[in-house]
């Protein structure tokens, strides 16, 4: 795991697992991201093409999609946040 992700622990069996709750471009990714921190959420995006190349960006087939992930124990509220969320950019 690269070390710029934040590590998420449970700490009854110390084994880290992150859930992906919403993906999509990196301006929708961040506006989602706020939201859950502003709801108490811990969470982190992931581009899944950083580090392709040593500088972050992949040189051939670009996906510009982001993920953002959180733990196991938040993901159901998380989810349930951006349901919310999306819903309400829809109105």
């Amino acid at each position: 795991m690269p070390k710029y992700k934040k590590t998420h622990i449970n700490p009854n069996t110390m084994e880290t697992k992150s859930v992906k709750v919403f993906s999509g471009l990196a301006i929708d990714v961040n506006t989602v991201k706020k939201h859950l921190e502003s709801k108490g959420i811990n969470c982190y995006a992931e581009n899944r093409n950083a580090g392709d190349n040593g500088n972050g960006w992949a040189e051939t087939g670009f996906d510009p999609y982001v993920e953002l992930f959180t733990t196991e124990d938040q993901a159901i509220k998380a989810k349930e946040l951006v349901d919310e969320l999306l819903n309400t950019k829809a109105e």
